[in-house]
């Protein structure tokens, strides 16, 4: 199979990052996966996404810490590229809005709760867990227990796992739903910035706006290991599902295979 093949599983897909607490890596890999969504032609699979789930950032258990004006930064950061990258790589027909869970986790939480009552074994929903579980945790408690079996969560680090504040990863997968540990993305995708040189002056607005947020994450300076690295390992779990998910997904990306992916309706 080559790798830039697009061949996703029956269902759709909610997407939920945190970026707000303490790594900045969403920060870039949300308009990756927003723009790979587009050029494997799969908009219209996208029903939710939020960001800033991290919904109690000041106990984090990781070494670095964040603190509360960057956090703040952070929430607009994220909302703002949100908002653009929809702009640039949408229609999302299917997606009503976008949610800050910081500031609407009722509603974040009830958009979810509403794409996981959706699910059938004709229209599964997977869910990109792209940051802590505690929004997941909250919005399968709420669902329909009949739906939860049309449910897969995909995940590529314990580092997401388990830092929920109100949720073991444990009690995640005692709802029922289907897990999928895919491995760690960071081993491709977090690179050297030169391999995303062929995006900072594209004429394509799309890929310099990737490259920006790119940048943007590696000069946050809250963590130190971002520091000379482009980061967009979240988006390597999109890109799986839309290789084949369990089905043969590659999770193993790479930036070139992002890029090349990025490519696609260029190409055809």
């Amino acid at each position: 199979m080559p790798l830039d093949h697009v061949n996703p599983p029956e269902g759709r897909l909610a997407i939920v990052i945190d970026g707000n607490s303490p790594d900045p890596d969403d920060i870039g890999a949300t308009p990756v996966i927003f723009g790979l969504l587009h050029h494997s032609g799969l908009e219209q699979r996208l029903v939710h996404v939020s960001h800033s789930c991290d919904l109690d950032p000041f106990t984090n258990k990781a070494r670095y810490q964040i603190d509360k004006d960057n956090e703040q930064r952070r929430q607009r950061i994220l909302n703002e590229l949100t908002d653009k990258s929809i702009a640039l790589f949408g229609p999302f027909e299917h997606l009503h809005d976008h949610y800050n869970c910081r500031e609407k986790q009722a509603a974040a939480s009830q958009d979810l709760v509403n794409a996981i009552n959706d699910s059938t074994a004709e229209s599964p929903l997977w869910i990109i867990e792209a940051g802590e579980p505690d929004l997941i945790g909250f919005a399968l408690a709420a669902a329909n227990p009949q739906a939860l079996q049309f449910v897969h969560i995909v995940s590529h680090h314990p580092a997401n796992d388990n830092s929920g504040d109100f949720f073991t990863w444990q009690q995640i997968l005692d709802f029922g739903i289907t897990e999928h540990q895919i491995g760690d993305q960071n081993v491709g995708l977090q690179t050297s910035i030169h391999q995303w040189d062929w995006a900072k002056h594209h004429d394509n607005p799309g890929y310099k706006f990737i490259w920006e947020m790119l940048a943007y994450a590696e000069q946050d300076g809250i963590v130190p290991f971002q520091t000379n690295k482009f980061d967009c390992s979240d988006a390597g779990m999109v890109y799986w599902w839309i290789t084949g998910a369990d089905q043969g997904g590659n999770n193993f990306a790479t930036a070139n295979d992002i890029q090349k992916m990025l490519h696609l309706k260029e190409n055809n």
